[in-house]
């Protein structure tokens, strides 16, 4: 179903099957709570209690019952350090290094907004449980926030909403090698699921029930009947056919490169950054994936397009200096009197 909504033709390039836990998969959909919050059955592994009081402190202010001591001026600040604090210091994102590519192949998806929520919906399921509960609760957290008029500002330069994708994208989303690039790909990522969290967080309850029946169907076709020597499963029918390697190749890199390609246009139409920074991150996004700059940029007027020069014209008087030779000096009288 993730490669039927991403558009792939195979899993190959995003996702290694080996690394898939079907028993996390199972947990996920149903250890859960009223909320929809996964359950773990290994307490050690949850959130700590001081950890878990200081995010239900700032999602649910004023109201600050967790907390029995009393609020003082830049009390909401200081909580919020703590937590960023605490997620800033783990040591893989929440979204795990293995599935990076997963979750950044979904960019491409974002302005078909049904297919974005369902391919996010399927990938969060891949989790490990302990990592889907955190997700749930930090994005939750983060989401009371940016909507919460009554929260005093956590910053005095910095957007409330700006403020939560740039305190918490990293510990989310990024590589093992923690590229410059990462930054934009997470916070775009992080953004959408903010805004979009209640879906995306729960349990696609259309393919659960597509899964249950196809269990119940296999569970059904494999009895075995009195007399019978062998059972009645049946190998389902095949709708494959061959393809060249060359049409292969192509399926493979233009899946996992549309994305990337859909970025790198946004990078580069991007009005609101200085050209210093667009020329910055157009480096970084040229030496990480140097295939799809060549496509967008085959040549370097291509990319002069995006930067150009203003004509300044030079005074007349650097101008006859520029053509003069250079003479050396000679006093020709004394200014003694």
């Amino acid at each position: 179903r993730l490669q039927k909504v991403l558009g792939l033709d195979s899993l190959d390039e995003v996702l290694d099957t080996k690394l898939v836990n079907s028993k996390h998969i199972v947990q996920n959909v149903y250890n859960v709570n009223k909320q929809g919050i996964v359950i773990l059955e290994d307490k050690s592994k949850e959130l700590p209690h001081w950890i878990l009081s200081a995010m239900k402190c700032l999602a649910n202010w004023p109201s600050c019952s967790e907390l029995k001591q009393p609020t003082y001026s830049g009390f909401e600040r200081d909580v919020f350090k703590t937590i960023v604090d605490y997620f800033g210091q783990i040591k893989e994102p929440l979204l795990t290094f293995h599935f990076f590519d997963v979750f950044v192949s979904v960019l491409g998806l974002l302005q078909k907004h049904s297919k974005a929520v369902e391919a996010l919906q399927i990938s969060c399921l891949l989790l490990p449980p302990e990592n889907r509960k955190r997700l749930q609760l930090l994005v939750r957290m983060m989401a009371r926030i940016s909507f919460n008029k009554d929260l005093p500002p956590l910053s005095e330069s910095v957007r409330t909403r700006t403020l939560m994708v740039q305190a918490f994208s990293r510990c989310i989303l990024c590589s093992k090698d923690e590229i410059d690039l990462d930054e934009l790909l997470a916070a775009k990522l992080v953004s959408f699921l903010m805004d979009n969290y209640q879906e995306i967080l729960s349990v696609h309850s259309a393919l659960k029930s597509s899964i249950e029946e196809h269990v119940v169907h296999l569970q059904r076709v494999q009895i075995k009947y009195a007399g019978a020597d062998t059972d009645a499963t049946f190998p389902p029918p095949s709708f494959c056919h061959q393809i060249s390697m060359d049409e292969f190749e192509y399926q493979r890199t233009t899946g996992s490169q549309e994305p990337l390609a859909a970025l790198l246009e946004e990078i580069a139409m991007n009005k609101e950054i200085s050209a210093k920074d667009k020329k910055k991150q157009l480096k970084q996004f040229q030496k990480s994936y140097p295939e799809v700059y060549r496509v967008r940029f085959p040549t370097p007027e291509t990319e002069a397009v995006l930067f150009p020069e203003k004509n300044k014209q030079k005074t007349p008087i650097l101008m006859w200096a520029l053509k003069k030779p250079f003479q050396p000096f000679h006093r020709t009288r004394s200014f003694r009197m």
